[in-house]
């Protein structure tokens, strides 16, 4: 019989690698006071499972950015990568990225441990077998949603492949997962239940140039979790559900944009001067609550240390080379002890593969940067500024008289960076943001963007305040005196009758939505705890921002301000949007989910989202109907339709009618799976 299926690697092939010894190298990490009793009860486990991660974390960057409206191929892309790019459908094995079975590694391994591991063993009271199973169970359950994104459907495999009995058993049909049956899955397998299960206490992974906190290796649950949730979006449930697991990890792990990220500063000339960079990002090797990013991937100096992740830098026009130091010393006996450490230094060059697309840089050009002056106490427009963001992102390289701009991320100032984030807090605010618009509440997913969501600029619920009662008539109606104005009850002595009355309060910024009672039930609309106190909004971390602290006169000064209708605010983004404040809530929604998809760009550009991001959304608007799929097929079709120069002057070029029609096949938005015959 034959399926088609990518089982075909799967099956052999698997069982030389499902022994967690049997990979090539291992991440080695200081492990502190273990609670293991061998190294074989974990330890090396997990990490064998995490090595077989690095081998698909690069290619998670380029097929989705690839593929996506942000970046464009050049002269000097290989052809499957330009294949790749053009949706030209390459079949599985063309080429390195494009072999299902390194995802189906993670899988097998994950499903190995999850059969094998004893989650009752108990030492010191503790089950300390636990932290390390939960995470296994998100490493799955994380590369599940990720083939989902790349491939559409897929077999779905829970239990570990050691013989071809297994294979040849497989019940084919009948277990596919695709996004609108994932999260049941994995609810099913009871995935939820490891939401609050602490992480394993592991050290700080030796990569040779760096320590990493290990801490960082690990995928929080809940986030996962709100990630299949929101993918398959089926109803308003779906996407409450998503938020609430995204609101509670935010909540629970005091997760706020805070002033520190509103990287954009001041103007210097044409240029906007920022203290962050993507190194600040990117580089991130500790842990901590200030840092923005939760999860990541990392790499090795050298091949002694373990896998380098060196393709992304070279295909966004960056070569990088290892190095391998060795050093003696003499110890307090006299002793020589010998060491070896690595680094990995980058140059770029004028042949990179991929390069951000025309539509990325009008994008950014099309934003203004707003400054604050403290002295007249008033906004000043920049209108030609653009994003600051920008300048993390790209870098403009010359050579022989030619300027070249690359996709920085990768190698930010020109600096190599040992980590691939997977994770990190201003992803999960826009993925919130998104979230709550769909489950109906566009305003405040818009002030996520404009504000931040904090005590000031939140509709509070359960407050309390005495209010007049109302004279009324016989029919219920409010009662009037002559000149129109409204009539009260009175008492005996002709006071006022007064009652206590619980209501919503909301001003006038960004979220400008009243709370009423059965939404107040849903917790992931409080944001009037003082823990949210100091939350800026995403945007300002491109377009500038206020100096505005914990108090109510200084948070009016933030950089899209309550009053400043000028620019980014309810009615002009609406407007931009072809939208009406009149117009239907589907119309609204729609409209709003267009400008978190704006903003997604502006912040995580080469990151490694896009174009999920994009197949995501265009599903929700075809599903809410829109016409989703015409939506992406332009996005893509019109990556370099608009040319933007130095001056802010954009130029319409034609877009890509080959590609926009062929877009209308939404097949094509997937990767192929290979067949595979079983005799």
């Amino acid at each position: 019989m034959k399926h088609k299926n990518i089982l075909l690697t799967v099956g052999v092939m698997l069982m030389a690698i499902m022994s967690f010894s049997a990979c090539e190298d291992m991440l080695t990490v200081d492990t502190g006071d273990k609670l293991y009793e061998n190294a074989n009860d974990t330890l090396y486990s997990y990490l064998g499972i995490m090595k077989c991660v690095q081998n698909i974390a690069e290619r998670q960057v380029i097929l989705n950015e690839v593929r996506g409206d942000l970046v464009n191929s050049t002269e000097y892309v290989t052809d499957t990568l330009h294949a790749i790019s053009n949706f030209e459908d390459p079949a599985d094995g063309t080429c390195s990225m494009l072999n299902i079975s390194d995802y189906y590694a993670v899988i097998n391994n994950c499903n190995l441990y999850i059969a094998n591991a004893d989650t009752s063993k108990v030492k010191s009271n503790i089950k300390y077998m636990m932290p390390e199973y939960a995470q296994v169970q998100a490493v799955r359950a994380w590369t599940y949603l990720q083939l989902v994104n790349l491939y559409g459907e897929v077999p779905f495999i829970s239990e570990p492949i050691q013989n071809l009995d297994v294979v040849k058993n497989f019940d084919y049909k009948n277990n596919l997962v695709n996004k609108d049956n994932l999260i049941d899955k994995f609810i099913a397998l009871g995935l939820d239940k490891y939401v609050d299960t602490e992480y394993p206490e592991y050290g700080n992974y030796d990569n040779g140039a760096r320590s990493i906190r290990a801490r960082l290796l690990f995928i929080p649950v809940r986030l996962v979790l709100a990630d299949m949730y929101l993918l398959r979006g089926a109803s308003q449930a779906d996407y409450v559900s998503a938020a609430q697991y995204y609101y509670e990890f935010l909540k629970n792990t005091n997760s706020i944009v805070t002033e520190q990220y509103c990287i954009a500063r001041e103007m210097r000339g044409d240029y906007i001067y920022t203290a962050y960079n993507w190194g600040s990002y990117g580089a991130t090797y500790s842990y901590s609550r200030n840092n923005d990013v939760i999860s990541l991937i990392p790499s090795s100096a050298n091949k002694q240390f373990g896998t380098m992740l060196l393709r992304v830098a070279d295909i966004f026009g960056y070569t990088p080379t290892s190095s391998q130091i060795n050093e003696t010393s003499t110890n307090d006996d006299g002793e020589e002890e010998n060491s070896t450490s690595g680094a990995i230094t980058v140059e770029p060059n004028y042949k990179a593969q991929i390069v951000p697309s025309n539509e990325y840089k009008a994008l950014n050009k099309a934003q203004m940067y707003v400054t604050w002056n403290t002295l007249n106490m008033a906004r000043t427009y920049e209108e030609k500024a653009g994003d600051a963001r920008y300048y993390q992102s790209v870098r403009e390289f010359s050579h022989e008289g030619e300027s070249y701009s690359l996709a920085s991320k990768a190698a930010s100032g020109f600096t190599f960076y040992y980590t691939i984030p997977i994770y990190r807090k201003c992803l999960v605010w826009l993925r919130l943001a998104e979230a709550i618009n769909r489950a109906g509440y566009p305003q405040i997913a818009f002030a996520i963007l404009k504000d931040g969501l904090n005590d000031v600029n939140w509709p509070k619920t359960g407050m309390e305040r005495e209010v007049p009662v109302v004279l009324l008539d016989e029919n219920g109606e409010p009662m009037f005196d002559e000149e129109g104005n409204v009539l009260y009850q009175t008492d005996e002595d002709g006071n006022t009758v007064m009652v206590t009355e619980v209501y919503t309060r909301y001003n006038q910024n960004g979220a400008m939505h009243y709370v009423d009672d059965e939404e107040a039930d849903n917790f992931f609309l409080d944001f009037s705890d003082e823990m949210w106190e100091d939350n800026y909004g995403i945007h300002a971390r491109g377009c500038g921002y206020g100096s505005w602290g914990s108090n109510t006169a200084s948070k009016t000064t933030n950089i899209t301000g309550y009053y400043d209708d000028e620019y980014y605010d309810w009615d002009p983004i609406l407007k931009a949007q072809g939208v009406s404040e009149s117009a239907s809530k589907d119309d609204i929604i729609n409209a709003i989910e267009n400008v978190i998809c704006d903003e997604l760009a502006l912040e995580l550009a080469f990151e490694g989202y896009r174009f999920s991001d994009l197949v995501r959304m265009a599903n929700h608007k075809n599903a809410s109907g829109f016409y989703g799929t015409k939506w992406l097929a332009a996005k893509i079709a019109d990556r370099n339709a608009r040319q933007a120069s130095n001056d802010g002057t954009v130029t319409e070029i034609p877009r890509d009618e080959e590609l926009y029609a062929k877009l209308q096949n939404t097949s094509l938005w997937y990767l192929s799976k290979p067949e595979w015959t079983v005799k």
